[in-house]
């Protein structure tokens, strides 16, 4: 009898230990919403990569699948960062130099992606793992396909929107990203 009660006390602590985990979850996850809006979260959550190679097309569903388990696709396809070396960015200087004129509509470093999918990576229960270095690959390769050359001119009008609309909608957020006002 002592062991029956022993196991349904141990069975109740794990269930009360995995309710908690669950309601911090779901707290976190409000609170991002909340507070850690981006203007990116109201652009698109989706890309047409059908011109992609298709180890592109491939990684997109994986990215798809793992990333929106923390946030929204919307966030990182319409985020202002653009992974370029330092060589690639003298020649853009050189062919685009527009690309280099508002960090509101591109930021562009040499390894901006690398940073921000392994910070993701050492968030307690990303989902990411081995797929890491696949989905940076896909975003680097995304961002110069969507964002630069001949489709800059549709991104920038786009990004622009979000921005503005954004500002309207949640200054004091704007402000916060961007410190304005400080």
């Amino acid at each position: 009898m002592k062991k029956a009660a022993f196991t349904a006390a141990v069975i109740l602590v794990a269930l009360a230990i995995g309710k908690v985990a669950q309601q911090d979850r779901a707290q976190a996850q409000q609170s991002s919403a909340a507070g850690g809006l981006f203007p990116n979260d109201f652009g698109p959550a989706a890309i047409d990569v059908s011109s992609y190679p298709k180890q592109y097309q491939e990684t997109y569903e994986v990215f798809l699948q793992k990333c929106s388990v923390c946030h929204t696709i919307a966030r990182t396809i319409n985020s202002q960062f653009l992974e370029m070396s330092e060589a690639e960015q003298a020649q853009m200087k050189k062919t685009q130099p527009e690309l280099f004129k508002d960090p509101k509509i591109l930021e562009i470093d040499p390894h901006i992606w690398s940073r921000y999918v392994h910070r993701m990576m050492d968030k307690p229960g990303c989902p990411v793992g081995k797929d890491g270095k696949r989905i940076w690959q896909f975003l680097v390769y995304d961002s110069i396909a969507r964002k630069t050359g001949k489709n800059f001119a549709s991104w920038k009008k786009m990004r622009e929107k979000l921005v503005k609309d954004f500002k309207i909608q949640h200054p004091a957020r704007y402000k916060e990203l961007f410190n304005e006002g400080q």
